[in-house]
């Protein structure tokens, strides 16, 4: 009698989760009649995590570029092969020479994160006053390409796409702040960090009133650091962009904090750290800041740097950019029902190359979601609707509103959001929405928005 009681249970409860996957299906359907989808695409996957369910799929194996959704994988993957313990480390060394004066080095390894501050720190090992022969950048961790294959030219100054190399001072970017002074004067300006790598011209006029637009810009076609400012100046204007090339900037602006403190550096140069030097600081960065900046921030340079770590998994110096993508493709065909054909080509999704279905990022999110560890760090570091990161404006008075921990994704034609959802009996659903082909990021957001609702709305 209790076997048939609980069959007819079962039953019933599997009865209950049809009808709410056929409303679903129902309110979604309404959605793609929006004439939005005239001229433009979506692919999209539903899985109730709580129920192990595949509530809703629409061309959910379509092969589409999944822009910075692309961060999700790239951070699964990097806390399942490298662990939440791992560490991105710059170190500084010592070696005296024939002359008896000192060499130091300094070794990176793509710390996302390292900062101006971080140099101070690391600088406070060294005695003040200290003659250093040369300044050594040791680049040697990865090789020279620093842009992924796809990834578009004309995207440089911008500080989503700065030149990758193994030392990278804020994020290999100056922030340039501009603010009118006097009518008719040039506008004040101010830059962080502070260099002689870079030039400022400016050209700009305060509360001009010829017209012209004011810009912030270097020519960069040319790897000239020269920025100029021009143009009418009437409100402060910021603009961080990056700078060419990022070892030279980061030991250029190393060698003037270091004269700060009276130690006197005759050269820079770049080599190889001698097996003899000796270790005077390390900086430890853990991977889970890496993860949460690139996740929350949508940071490309995080992204790229957990992508490296991925392929010096395995010893072998200097790591090529393509190492950690086949990685994740290797990880993703041996733990997901990954499909025969799809394509990894860099970290961030800034490549034209990537493609990837809706169907397999829900088969990552449900990975993630398994490991307690790899969960708390994944949900913690996506932006949540209406609160933060890149979802800080999106669902407010909605259902939606505080129950959506997402990550977006935006280049030209492409708009697309996967995380979490949290359903009002407590189920959290795994969703991918791609969309490919429209012009209009912000009507999409919107019909995005519309469908989170209706994904937070309902009992499944």
């Amino acid at each position: 009698m209790k076997h048939i009681i609980l069959c007819f249970f079962c039953f019933t409860q599997f009865l209950c989760t049809v009808g709410r996957a056929q409303n679903l299906s129902t309110q979604i359907e309404a959605l793609l009649s929006d004439p939005l989808f005239d001229d433009s695409d979506v692919s999209i996957a539903v899985y109730d995590l709580d129920a192990d369910t595949m509530l809703y799929t629409h061309r959910a194996q379509k092969l589409c570029r999944p822009a910075s959704v692309m961060k999700i994988i790239t951070s699964t993957v990097a806390l399942k092969r490298l662990g939440c313990d791992y560490t991105v480390d710059t170190h500084l060394y010592s070696k005296e020479n024939v002359s008896g004066k000192h060499n130091l080095y300094i070794k990176g390894s793509i710390d996302p994160l390292f900062s101006e501050e971080d140099l101070l720190q690391m600088s406070a090992a060294l005695p003040e006053g200290m003659e250093v022969d040369t300044l050594f950048a040791d680049c040697t961790f990865m090789d020279s390409i620093h842009w992924g294959p796809g990834w578009s030219w004309d995207d440089t100054p911008w500080e989503f796409q700065p030149y990758i190399s193994p030392l990278m001072l804020n994020g290999g970017c100056v922030e340039v702040c501009a603010t009118p002074s006097s009518p008719g004067a040039p506008p004040t300006v101010e830059c962080r960090p502070q260099s002689d790598f870079y030039t400022i011209a400016n050209e700009a006029v305060s509360h001009g009133k010829r017209g012209e637009k004011f810009t912030i810009l270097r020519d960069w076609l040319n790897n000239s650091n020269v920025i100029r400012l021009r143009g009418d100046c009437n409100a402060p204007k910021s603009e961080k962009m990056n700078l060419y090339p990022s070892q030279d900037f980061f030991i250029t602006v190393m060698r003037e904090r270091l004269a700060e403190r009276g130690i006197r550096i005759s050269n820079i140069a770049t080599s190889t750290t001698p097996k003899e030097a000796t270790l005077i600081a390390i900086k430890q960065r853990p991977i889970c800041d890496i993860i949460h900046e690139a996740l929350m921030e949508s940071n490309n340079l995080c992204a790229e740097a957990l992508s490296y770590h991925l392929g010096a998994l395995y010893g072998k110096f200097p790591v090529s950019q393509k190492r950690g993508p086949d990685i994740m493709e290797g990880f993703l065909e041996y733990n997901t029902k990954a499909p025969e054909r799809f394509n990894i080509a860099d970290g961030s999704g800034l490549s034209l190359y990537t493609y990837l279905s809706a169907e397999m990022l829900v088969e990552v999110l449900k990975l993630a979601h398994t490991d307690t560890i790899a969960r708390d760090i994944i949900i913690a570091g996506l932006p949540q609707s209406g609160i933060s990161g890149t979802m800080k404006h999106r669902t407010k008075n909605t259902p939606a509103y505080k129950k959506i921990f997402a990550k977006t994704g935006t280049v030209k034609g492409v708009c697309t959001l996967a995380g979490y959802a949290q359903t009002p009996n407590g189920h959290t659903l795994a969703f991918v929405i791609l969309n490919q082909g429209s012009m209009e990021p912000r009507r999409v957001r919107n019909w995005q928005d519309k469908l989170c609702n209706v994904l937070c709305e309902n009992r499944y």
